[in-house]
């Protein structure tokens, strides 16, 4: 009796002590490297084929990280080889049309975004002032892929668009006169907006009597008509955002892709579509904008379809300054989900393994990684990042 008493504790300790040397956050977090567009790791391979099984694929990505616009540039070819054909980003149509156009009349976006600069502090597309993301846009375009921009037009986008109304209509001279009138107030309005946070800019965009007066004289043609349509539409967009309605924004943006999509689906079966947009953009259910937004919409499309959509929210934990100084940014509600990752590497943690692992009584989680879970099926953390180098003077 007391042997087998003994063998019990025993086994009992064994069990207990396996149990507490399974690290379910360890177990979850993948690592991998990239190095001239190869990758190397088990992180690398769990990322392709989780993609390789999905319909869409989508990052939800913090803005401005260099080695996140690297990734992109060495994994579209990849997913090329999936099959996909479609890639959804957050621009206006207007800006998709003429990153293609620059691109195959090799017109660097250095001297595009420069022309602007000066007036707007910013550039015309919002994003792509980045010598990066001219680099992967290139390798999308190069790869046949489809651009689809499913945003509204850039808050930077007016002057741009006057230029290519003008571009697109007979140029005779009472539409010229009228062009430098309403091009000459549009200048003179961005430099009041830069001295005043409030100030309604495109409310005054769309109340121009001088803007007005030479989008009139345009002929109508279907290449005029969507360029006017694109920009009006975003002009009453920034102008409910001006009021904090930020549903305006959702809604065109799911729109929009349901009306690439459609068109895609004309030419093939269940379209594969790869989405870089800001994070808030891409969750699952309701994000932090308070809406459902498109990554809800696509979550649904591939329940419909009998597909899967495949979700990473992508930011930095290392950031390094032009100096090459390293700093850790870990905040303490995610210090429980990012102890495995590190500045050298990329670092891939699966979300729904973790979500599972709680149900299952094995880990703790906190609120904040479950709602990451909820919102995302996975993270990918950059190993330490730069800022993007500015693609204008």
């Amino acid at each position: 009796m007391i042997r087998k008493t003994a063998l019990y504790i025993l086994l009992i300790s064994s069990f207990h002590l396996a149990y507490s040397q399974d690290n379910p956050v360890s177990d979850a977090t993948y690592h991998f490297t990239l190095d001239h567009h190869k990758f190397n790791g088990p992180g690398a391979d769990t990322l392709m084929t989780y993609i390789a099984k999905a319909q869409f694929f989508m990052i939800g990505e913090e803005h401005n990280m260099a080695e996140l616009q690297k990734l992109t540039d060495a994994i579209i070819p990849l997913l090329k080889d999936k099959g996909y054909k479609n890639f959804a980003l957050e621009i206006g149509n207007t800006a998709s049309k003429k990153l293609i156009a620059l691109h195959r009349n090799n017109t660097p976006l250095m001297d595009f975004n420069s022309m602007y600069y000066k007036y707007l502090r910013g550039c015309p597309f919002g994003f792509f002032d980045g010598k990066e993301e001219e680099i992967f846009i290139k390798q999308a375009i190069n790869n046949n892929f489809n651009i689809w921009g499913i945003d509204f037009e850039n808050y930077n986008s007016s002057l741009f668009f006057l230029d290519e109304l003008y571009d697109h209509s007979s140029k005779n001279e009472a539409i010229k006169k009228k062009y430098e009138i309403a091009y000459q107030f549009m200048i003179g309005e961005y430099a009041k907006d830069q001295k005043s946070k409030n100030y309604q800019l495109c409310g005054n965009f769309l109340d121009s009597k001088e803007i007005n007066a030479f989008i009139n004289a345009v002929p109508v043609n279907s290449m005029t008509k969507t360029l006017i349509g694109n920009q009006l539409n975003s002009w009453k967009i920034y102008e409910q955002e001006k009021k904090r309605n930020w549903y305006p924004r959702v809604l065109n943006m799911k729109n929009s892709f349901i009306n690439y999509y459609q068109q895609q689906a004309k030419k093939e079966d269940l379209p594969k579509v790869f989405l870089k947009l800001g994070a808030v953009h891409t969750a699952r259910g309701t994000s932090n904008s308070g809406f459902q937004e498109v990554g809800n919409t696509l979550y649904e499309m591939a329940n419909i379809n009998h597909t899967k959509s495949f979700s990473v929210i992508s930011f930095a934990r290392f950031r390094m300054d032009e100096n090459g100084q390293i700093t850790d940014l870990l905040e303490p509600e995610d210090e429980e989900i990012l102890k495995y990752t590190n500045k050298n590497s990329w670092s891939l943690i699966d979300l729904k393994k973790l979500e599972k692992d709680a149900l299952m009584g094995k880990i703790k989680l906190s609120s904040g990684t479950l709602n990451y879970a909820k919102r995302y099926d996975m993270m990918l953390i950059p190993p330490a990042t730069k800022k993007m180098i500015p693609n204008y003077k």
